[in-house]
This record gives structure tokens, sequence and C-alpha cells, in this order.
């Protein structure tokens, strides 16, 4: 799967747009659904004042505390205070009685005019003189008790919270919003990792076609030309030139062997199908064995093995094979990724349950980005042409997988240009 920078903007745009466009559409919704409750709330006062007033119709304390004020005054209070004075306390116990049945998540507040004259601030507009009447005057939420006291008691309301409890009606339809958006975006982004984690596998599958074709044509190429050799050779005689056609033919198939059985191993790996042969081993012999298969290749390209075996306790229960290949392929990573002639050093030591086994080189090295991906399968790192440096890119998956069946592990120290180290730990007994 490949895909464009371009690509990705135009899908970017897209899904930018979209929420752009919803967040749009549920703001004109939470609006519509704050208007139409705002209107509600404004309307309700008026029935509110219309319950209080059917409630006090027949209260003869409010009647007698009404008449028996002298004078003109004004007063208020909300649902949280507490007032001492007795008429307010029957008309805040009504509207807490009303309110309680109707509307208990508002706060109000009421402001009131009261007189010892008959006759509410609508019919007596002589009493403007004082200023909190016009006020009551010119408010919607305005309601006289002219009709059922002989006093004048006149109260206006209007809510204090407003604005919270109508966003909290909408919070359901905001929370689904939020979701919505924090779904889409979540969606796009798996997405795009998604993409990207597909376009890696497919380089890192193009790469490792490339590299099995390589090192596929190569043995082929010797071992055809050998058999060509020997079929056109008019000297069938001449043993010395028969054996050296053998041999090639002999190395080059014994090499195409080994990376079919690596493929195979991996594979095998892959699935769970992997039995491991574990014995008693001697690591240190091991490691002289494996060794010694690279003196040639050393010698020839004026390089050197140094060891420093100082495990006083170096017999493990491992599968000698697998251990084996694991070892070849470290060091044979350490002679490859060398631009000088290659300078390997293998050591070991001892910890209280195990031994640690250090492969050491002073190559190229590896920097901090490429060694997040070298124990993935068909990863290799790049220097200059893919094929530079021959591999499939299974060697160092296989070795980490190899030693986590022995129930140890394999860690990296690594700087471009100063070389790498793999140190291995490997339990005596599991």
């Amino acid at each position: 799967m490949k895909i464009s920078k371009y690509k990705l903007a135009a899908l970017f745009l897209i899904v930018i747009s979209s929420l752009g466009v919803l967040l749009f559409m549920q703001f004109q919704i939470v609006e519509r659904d704050i208007q139409k409750n705002q209107t509600m709330m404004e309307s309700s006062i008026a029935g509110i004042l219309s319950d209080l007033y059917d409630i006090m119709m027949f209260n003869a304390d409010l009647a007698k505390f009404t008449n028996q004020f002298r004078g003109t005054g004004t007063f208020e209070f909300t649902n949280d205070s507490n007032p001492s004075d007795s008429l307010q306390i029957i008309l805040k116990n009504g509207l807490d009685e009303v309110m309680s049945l109707n509307y208990p998540d508002l706060d109000y507040k009421v402001d009131g005019f009261i007189s010892g004259e008959y006759g509410c601030i609508i019919h007596r507009t002589h009493r403007s003189e004082l200023p909190r009447v016009d006020m009551l005057k010119e408010t919607d939420n305005h309601m006289c008790f002219c009709m059922v006291l002989n006093n004048t008691l006149d109260i206006s309301m209007t809510y204090t919270n407003k604005d919270e409890v109508l966003i909290g009606d909408s919070a359901g339809i905001l929370r689904a919003s939020f979701l919505v958006i924090v779904v889409i975006v979540s969606s796009f982004w798996y997405t795009i990792y998604t993409i990207r984690k597909q376009r890696k596998l497919s380089d890192l599958k193009r790469d490792f076609i490339n590299n099995l074709t390589h090192e596929f044509k190569t043995p082929i190429f010797s071992i055809s030309l050998a058999a060509k050799s020997i079929r056109e050779s008019g000297e069938r005689n001449e043993t010395s030139k028969m054996e050296s056609y053998a041999d090639i033919i002999s190395n080059e198939s014994r090499r195409l062997q080994g990376q079919v059985d690596k493929i195979l191993q991996m594979a095998m790996l892959d699935t769970g199908n992997l039995n491991m042969d574990k014995k008693k081993i001697d690591l240190h012999e091991l490691i002289k064995n494996v060794s010694d298969g690279f003196k040639m290749i050393i010698e020839q390209n004026e390089g050197v093995i140094e060891m420093k075996l100082e495990a006083q306790k170096h017999e493990i229960l491992a599968d000698e094979t697998h251990l084996s290949n694991s070892l070849f392929n470290l060091i044979d990573n350490a002679q490859k990724y060398s631009d000088e002639p290659p300078r390997i050093e293998i050591a070991t030591e001892n910890d209280a349950a195990g031994i640690i086994l250090t492969i050491k080189d002073h190559g190229i090295g590896i920097d901090k980005t490429t060694q997040k991906f070298i124990y993935d399968q068909f990863y290799r790192a790049q220097k200059g042409d893919v094929h530079n440096v021959k591999g499939f890119g299974l060697g160092l998956s296989y070795v980490k997988r190899i030693v986590e069946l022995h129930h140890g592990y394999i860690k990296l120290n690594s700087e471009p240009g100063k070389g790498s180290e793999f140190k291995i730990y490997l339990p005596f007994t599991k």
C-alpha cells in the first residue's frame, strides 16, 4: 500500500472539514435547544408566581404581616438566603415549595415592594419616587397581591443561574458531540498509523525479495558455471580441475542450503513449531568451533579475532545447533559491517546464575534510530546500495528469538563509527 503525502494532506483536509461541518451542525442544534429552553424558563416564571399567588391567597399570616406594615419599603432575597423578616420567610417558603416541584435546579432572586397603603405599583404610579419601584414595574416577571390584601405587596422574580442550567440541559448533546469527535480523530490517527505500518512492511517485503533473489542467484550462477565447465572441458581426466569444480559446486550448494535453512528456521519460529534439543554443552568449545570457521575470511581481510574467555563455569544447558547458528550470525555481522580490517573481540564472564557472552567489533556501528528496528524480521541497516552487505535481515531476529528460548536476553551498545557490542546472557540450567 503506497500513499503519497498529497493524498494524506487531502485526507486530512477532508477529515477536518467533516469535523467542522459536524461541529457547526451540533452548535446549531445546541443553540436551538438552549433558545427553546430559555423561552420555556422565562414563561415559566409567570406560572410559578401564579402558583405562589394561589398558595398565598388564603394565607392568614401573609395578610397579617402585610397589614401590620407602615410606610413604604423594598426588600430582596434569594433561594440561598435566610431572611429574618416574617413576611419574607412566608414568601420564600411558598416559592421553595413551588420550585421544588417544577425547577429544583434553578436558583432565583426576588425583589419586593411593600406599602401600608392599598394599591399596587402598577395602579399607583405616584410611588415611582422609590428607585427600585421602577425596576419592578418594568419587569415581565412582576406580580401584585392587591386582589387578596388590604395593603400593597408587589414582587418580581428572576433566575440567577439560568445560563448554567441551560448549558447543563444540553450537556448530553455536547458530550455526544465530543465523543463523536474523539472517535473520528482516533479513527483518522489509527488509519494513518496503519497506512504507515503497511508502507513499512511493503518496503521490507520488497527489500527481502530483492535480497533473496540476489543471494540465490549468486550460488546458482556459480554452480551453473562449474557444471558448464565440466561439460565443456575436453580434458576430463585432469583431476585438479575436476576437484576445483567439484569444490565450487559443493560450497555453493551448502551456501544455498544454508540460506534456505535460515528462512525455514524463521518460519518455524513464527509458527512455534521449533523444538529445542537442549543438552549440556561447553560454551567455550562452541565459541572456538564457530570462530574457526571465520579464520580464512578474517585473515583474507587482514583482520583478527581476539578471545578473552574468562568464565570459570562455562557449561550450559542449550541447543547446540541453534546456539551455533546464533554465534555465527553475530560474528558474521561483526566482520561484514567493518570498513577497516575487522577486529572482533569475544569474551565471557560469569554471574551468579549464568554466563555473559560479549561479541564486540570496531566497525561502522549502528545509530540510535536503527537500533530500534534491528531485531525486526527482514530489517537491514542500509549502508549505500542495498547489496553492499548481503543478507535477508533475518539474522538478529533469529538470534534474539533463540536467546529468549534459552531464557536469556541480548543487549546492544553501539555508536556510529565506534562499532557495536552485543551482550548475551544465558543461564546455566533452564
